[in-house]
């Protein structure tokens, strides 16, 4: 790398001001991670030429990258002022959008995006996960079949989003799909995609021998490439709490700060602990919004974890960018985040947003690392999922860091999924009272909830509040034995 950017150091001075030499300065160090850097060989290839469409489309990756999602929509709706065909600029435009909760731009721009490029693998790709997310299934199925006519390289993962969407009537003929495909010699990297439309067949086919067959060898293929780093994420949530001990920040005033357009309700916990059930039952609500899953704590203390800054300093900064993703979803008095991640920062949290209110939402744990087990996850952030003992350190490494908070004297309100299934309206009556939001029944409607889910839930939680996911693991002792215990 510092070679391929000599020679560029040499190319741009004997080619000073050659704009294809700049874009190749930001393509390396984007690829060399130094996604700061690359931000400024972008405002130099700009500085020569403003109007550049390459240029303008990496500066808006280049700064979602950088953790400035809102200010990457900026970019790009900028970049289609003045390239309004660009399709590529599109269709990340419409992940932004959904990255912000903004589902009906997201589907309009990624609908824009095929109407010039219809058979752009890529286009068709985000055409058809903007469907799935709206719930438009028959019509997500559609698309992901027409990619797969299209491109070989994108059908085991189209293979496995088919397997949650299509009739079960079906289910045989996609299910010889796969086996075509893998024995069509399906590139090994993405042979997981293909157990895990198995997993999802038999799971919807209630088989349980072959689902426990798939989901072992799904995880096994996934783990092999998919790498954890137990100790890394073990030193990050504890540097966290420690820089919260070290600094100790005084809560923030509302009153000296930039006011938040709603009030926040946090849902945290561990993933497929319930957190999209309980945000779309709110979300129904008299003026609650839905902010689905903000990345934004994760990054921003991340960043200045690495740099060695201050957290504290930083808070009213973090704040202003809270309201932003607040504003972006419409008017509202509350608004529901249910990044489960967030269980990290819950005295930060605290600490930037006092009028906040932060709901613990807990599952038995033998049916999160369950569901976390059988359910494929793109994001690496996500791992742990695929074998136990990973599994198992995360637990733990949970565990602690909400027992830590609570010694810091964190506040928080502990509820649990099976109380919310099993007693809905008693259950949402504690968590509204102790948000100050008014109890309405249509919380009890989430089925009726039209907004867009991102997550892996995206069918199971359009559905009416259900108790059947209420103690699965017994019926699969074999798959996480050291985690179901005796």
């Amino acid at each position: 790398m510092d070679f391929a950017l000599d020679v560029l150091d040499r190319a741009e001075r004997k080619f000073p001001g050659d704009l294809s030499v700049l874009i190749a300065r930001i393509h390396m160090l984007r690829a060399a991670g130094d996604v700061e850097s690359a931000l400024q060989a972008a405002g130099a290839a700009l500085a020569q030429d403003p109007n550049a469409p390459e240029a303008l489309f990496l500066r808006g990756i280049l700064l979602e990258e950088n953790g400035q999602l809102l200010d990457a929509i900026s970019a790009l709706e900028a970049l289609l002022e003045l390239h309004p065909n660009h399709a590529i600029a599109m269709v990340n435009l419409g992940r932004f959008y959904a990255f912000s909760n903004q589902s009906d731009k997201a589907i309009k721009v990624t609908e824009r995006a095929y109407s010039i490029a219809p058979n752009l693998p890529v286009v068709l790709q985000n055409l058809a996960i903007r469907q799935r997310e709206t719930g438009d299934f028959p019509q997500a199925a559609q698309t992901f079949r027409q990619l797969m006519s299209l491109s070989s390289e994108f059908g085991p993962d189209s293979l496995r989003q088919l397997a949650d969407l299509v009739a079960p009537e079906e289910l045989d003929a996609l299910s010889r799909q796969i086996d075509q495909a893998e024995a069509a010699g399906c590139p090994p990297a993405l042979r997981e995609h293909l157990e895990f439309a198995r997993v999802t067949i038999a799971k919807r086919a209630k088989d349980d021998p072959q689902y426990v067959t798939s989901v072992l060898r799904a995880n096994r293929l996934a783990a092999k490439h998919r790498p954890y780093d137990s100790k890394a994420d073990s030193q990050f949530h504890t540097a966290i709490r420690d820089s919260y001990r070290a600094e100790s920040p005084s809560v923030i005033s509302p009153a000296t700060q930039a006011l938040l357009p709603a009030t926040p309700i946090f849902i945290v916990g561990l993933p497929r602990s319930g957190t999209t059930l309980l945000e779309r039952m709110l979300s129904q609500g008299d003026g609650v919004a839905g902010l689905g899953e903000v990345a934004l704590f994760n990054r921003f203390i991340g960043k200045r974890l690495m740099t060695g800054t201050s957290i504290t300093d930083a808070l009213p900064e973090l704040r202003q960018a809270y309201a932003g993703f607040q504003s972006a979803v419409g008017p509202a008095r509350w608004t529901v985040d249910k990044m489960p991640a967030n269980y990290a920062h819950l005295g930060w949290i605290n600490t930037a947003m006092p009028e906040a209110r932060i709901i613990l939402l807990r599952r038995d744990i033998r049916d999160v690392a369950l569901s976390m087990f059988e359910n494929y996850f793109d994001d690496p952030g996500q791992n742990f999922t695929f074998e136990e003992q990973r599994i198992q350190h995360r637990i733990q490494l949970f565990e602690k860091t909400i027992a830590d908070w609570r010694a810091l004297g964190a506040e928080f309100l502990e509820s649990h999924y099976e109380d919310l299934v099993q007693s809905p309206e008693a259950t949402l009556r504690s968590i509204t009272d102790y948000c100050d939001l008014p109890f309405d029944p249509e919380m009890l409607n989430p089925a009726e909830n039209t907004a867009a889910i991102r997550t892996v839930s995206s069918t199971q939680a359009r559905q009416s509040v259900n108790t059947k996911s209420v103690a699965r693991w017994e019926r699969y002792s074999e798959l996480l034995p050291k985690v179901f215990g005796p």
